[in-house]
């Protein structure tokens, strides 16, 4: 198989092996650490643990100081609401902005949209640069955006799992001759994945900076970074209150 073909059929791999480990739902708990817009640009500590319904987080310590009695509390009160009415998280959860179902649809088009070439290894990981195809025709607003992406994708073998992404914005791009919005060059998206146990591998590090101004996909303006610890699956389809019983100390 000529090498380009053989880089092509590797990421293509990976790509499926991905979107197939979605498919199954895991779900996964974990020690979360994220500065981004939704924290206020402070350090929040969490405990997460993932359901049907979506991600409970126990807020832990806030820049690195832990919650005070009366925080504690509240803290617990907000959870035990969510438990009792689920709906609001329900919607709020269903709108969610999910960065790893992002990276699994970049990835599945990579082989077609971009030209990929070999660039060594890292961290006992294939690592493969990515660039436009001048060749390649974007359908689609998302298309466009992705298409302006150059970066390196880090691939475990021969298991065919994503080790990192890494993307940065080459070029602006404009939807509607700039009247529906635009996309800024300069930001980039980072996604670092590791195995936690002989079948699951789980995201340990997202950051994401991106200047937008969008219209019709206002969740593309990101300013996030996070880092996941003490990952462990948890049964699937876990209730509320189960995963509330989880986040405690």
């Amino acid at each position: 198989m000529p090498a380009r073909a053989q880089q092509d059929h590797v990421v293509v791999q990976m790509a499926a092996n991905e979107k197939a480990a979605r498919a199954q739902e895991h779900h996964f708990t974990y020690i979360s650490e994220e500065r981004s817009s939704r924290t206020g640009g402070h350090l929040w500590k969490e405990k997460a643990v993932e359901t049907d319904d979506g991600v409970l987080r126990r807020l832990l310590s806030v820049d690195g100081r832990s919650l005070t009695p009366a925080q504690t509390q509240a803290e617990e009160q907000r959870i035990e609401g969510i438990v009792a009415h689920p709906e609001a998280f329900r919607k709020l959860n269903a709108n969610h902005y999910d960065d790893e179902v992002k990276a699994t649809q970049l990835l599945e088009i990579l082989p077609k949209a971009f030209l990929i070439s070999s660039a060594g290894e890292e961290n006992a990981c294939t690592r493969f640069s990515f660039r436009p195809n001048p060749a390649f025709q974007p359908s689609t607003y998302e298309e466009r955006v992705i298409h302006v992406l150059e970066g390196t994708v880090s691939i475990k073998e021969p298991e065919d799992r994503l080790c990192k992404l890494e993307a940065r914005i080459t070029q602006p791009v404009e939807f509607g001759f700039g009247l529906l919005g635009k996309v800024n060059s300069g930001g980039h998206f980072e996604l670092e994945r590791a195995q936690v146990d002989p079948q699951n591998w789980k995201s340990v590090h997202i950051s994401v900076h991106v200047d937008a101004r969008i219209l019709l996909l206002k969740s593309i303006t990101r300013d996030q970074e996070t880092t996941r610890t003490a990952i462990h699956i948890v049964p699937q389809h876990l209730s509320l209150a189960d995963a509330a019983r989880l986040t405690r100390p």
